[in-house]
């Protein structure tokens, strides 16, 4: 996948810094304002990876052809049908036609655009190669998509199969249970204790899944008033990084992303603590956010080289820091960092679709031990009736 080279707009003349309101570290969520904001945005979709690279590659296509600004984003509005997202778009292309740059109208849009893209887009209008900025900048979030899909894919189907395992079960507990029971009931006998046990579980079966209804109800609701939280986002990222086979797949995929951001920030010669703060912006995964900035107080502060400062940090592979070595010795940070993360997406591929195949029949397994166990339960107690001993 191809990222964005800005070296190749670039001009000596081009100023880098600016002001600007979007803040390099994420605010806190909490109190009145906090929890209001996110009821008013509840039913709003989110103007994400999708809708920024169709508004990136269209908008660079369009205007590669040779068509004005305004023309472009009248082009855009009409295949938009979200009334959010094109409020987004009208608002830019009103404050261009008003007299300012796409970059200012975009730092204008509050929390929609990082600061990295409205850098890029600053640097594309400083030297003339706008269209090529925001077709590399589609190709960027077209990467993004990728990587996420490929998170998805590793957690849907684990969650499908406990989903249809839990519904098996309670299927067999509520209805196939009972009608045994009430069977045994009228022996007289005394039931092995394997059965009088899933008899009681099966007495109680609706309790527990209310239970269990109401944890993942909470579950759902701490998730969407907690999620950007830094006690949350600890807590989950450390769960998953503790699942066997999973995490080393999670950690590839953001680590794929930490080598494309940094080939991208390296191309644009951007300074390194400005680097550090922007790669924590792009990924969005506390282990390594949280590395980078103790990594930026270590080279900022007390001027170690990159390579020593990661490689404090057990997040970070010893190949990788060994080929970030290398390339400082070379000075090729752009060319090493995407070698990395060309490498990492080979990976990733390869390690989901063992992490699949291997998955599949460890379900199957437990599914098969549940429904086992209950049938052994259920047809014990005919079986010692047939051999005369109940």
């Amino acid at each position: 996948m191809a990222g964005i080279d800005l070296t190749k707009y670039s001009s000596n003349n081009v100023q880098f810094e600016y002001e600007t309101s979007i803040p390099l570290k994420r605010e806190k969520a909490g109190g009145e304002t906090s929890l209001l904001n996110r009821e008013i945005t509840l039913l709003k979709r989110k103007f994400g990876y999708k809708e920024k690279e169709a508004f990136y590659s269209e908008l660079g296509l369009l205007l590669s052809t040779g068509v004005d600004i305004k023309t472009a984003f009248d082009i855009l509005l009409e295949d938009i049908r979200d009334k959010n997202h094109k409020k987004i778009i009208e608002e830019i292309m009103q404050s261009v036609i008003n007299g300012k740059r796409i970059y200012e109208s975009m730092k204008m849009q509050e929390g929609v655009f990082s600061k990295y893209e409205i850098q890029s887009v600053m640097i594309g209008e400083e030297t003339g190669k706008l269209n090529e900025v925001l077709r590399e900048l589609g190709l960027y979030y077209k990467s993004l998509i990728k990587l996420k899909r490929q998170i998805v894919g590793v957690l849907t189907y684990p969650i499908v199969v406990i989903s249809i395992s839990i519904l098996i079960v309670y299927f067999m507990l509520v209805f196939v249970v009972p009608v045994f029971s009430d069977i045994f009931s009228q022996t007289g006998h005394q039931l092995p204790e394997i059965t009088l046990f899933l008899i009681r579980v099966s007495e109680n079966t609706s309790s527990v899944f209310y239970v269990f209804a109401i944890i993942i109800l909470a579950f759902l609701v701490t998730h969407y008033t907690q999620s950007k939280k830094e006690w949350y986002r600890r807590v989950t990222s450390r769960f998953f990084l503790r699942i066997p086979v999973v995490n080393k797949l999670i950690q590839k995929i953001y680590l794929a992303r930490f080598c494309q951001s940094m080939k991208l920030l390296a191309g644009a010669k951007v300074m390194i603590n400005d680097a550090l703060d922007l790669v924590g912006q792009m990924i969005d995964y506390y282990p390594i956010e949280k590395a980078l900035q103790s990594v930026k107080k270590d080279v900022v502060e007390e001027g170690k080289m990159l390579n020593e400062s990661l490689a404090k940090h057990k997040i970070f592979p010893t190949k990788l820091i060994a080929l970030i070595k290398l390339s400082e010795e070379v000075n090729a940070p752009e060319l090493i960092f995407d070698k990395l993360y060309q490498q990492y997406s080979s990976e990733i591929e390869h390690q989901q679709a063992v992490v699949g195949k291997l998955i599949e029949p460890v379900f199957i397994v437990v599914l098969g031990l549940f429904v086992g166990f209950i049938l052994v339960a259920m047809y014990l107690p005919m079986f010692e009736m047939s051999s005369g001993t109940f």
